[in-house]
């Protein structure tokens, strides 16, 4: 199992969900990003999807921009893509040019910084921005996790699509204030299956458990 952050994360996002999946006998690799470009991101998430123990082809699940990163792994690699919350581009597409062709949601307003450079997002806005579903306490913890970014990455079109030859699964989060819902239905149409779940963006927390049993039944059946 490979576990891709998005955008602003890092790998200690996905801690609890790599923790119960290991309990569960599943071997899992996360993935570090922000390597300053789409390409230097694919590498860092083939390289971790390559430490697995014994891996052949594996699943792999992309959070936010971590779907475009592993829309652009080699299909040969990957079992079952799934995207959770995560722009699902095709050849030509950039992250950020799906995001700017949907609706609007809060993710821009509290944006700090240079949408050409480095950019942060405002702590004081963050918990509820990723994690409204959660309680105050854990929305505090995952926001003081969160990392600068470049948005060099974001602005890249994808060169390669393994959706289109690997089945996937689409979690749309109908609550989501960062990926537009309409987006994510959107998107969903291009996977072979669709989860909806009532969920804030960081459904990998709010939907820990969800996220769980969907990983661990795909890892045991791909297709």
């Amino acid at each position: 199992m490979l576990l891709v952050h998005g955008a602003w994360h890092t790998g200690s996002a996905w801690d609890g969900v790599a923790e119960a999946l290991r309990k569960l006998g599943v071997p899992v690799a996360v993935a570090e990003l922000h390597r300053g470009s789409l390409a230097a991101d694919i590498a860092a998430a083939e390289t971790a999807l390559n430490r697995i123990d014994g891996a052949g082809p594996v699943v792999a699940c992309g959070h936010s921009y971590g779907g475009t990163v592993i829309t652009g792994l080699p299909p040969e690699k990957i079992t079952h893509l799934v995207y959770l919350a995560a722009p699902m581009p095709d050849v030509g597409e950039s992250s950020l040019a799906l995001l700017s062709g949907a609706p609007p949601t809060d993710l821009f307003a509290h944006v700090v910084g240079d949408l050409e450079g480095i950019t942060t997002i405002d702590p004081a806005a963050a918990g509820e921005l990723f994690h409204s579903h959660l309680h105050d306490e854990q929305r505090t913890v995952h926001a003081a996790a969160l990392v600068a970014q470049s948005m060099a990455a974001g602005y890249e079109p994808i060169t390669s699509a393994a959706w289109h030859t690997r089945p996937s699964t689409f979690v749309v989060c109908t609550d989501d204030r960062v990926v537009h819902p309409d987006l994510q239905r959107r998107l969903s149409k291009r996977a072979t299956h669709t989860v909806t779940w009532d969920s804030d963006h960081g459904a990998f927390a709010s939907h820990e458990a969800d996220t769980v049993e969907l990983l661990s039944r795909l890892a045991t059946n791909p297709g």
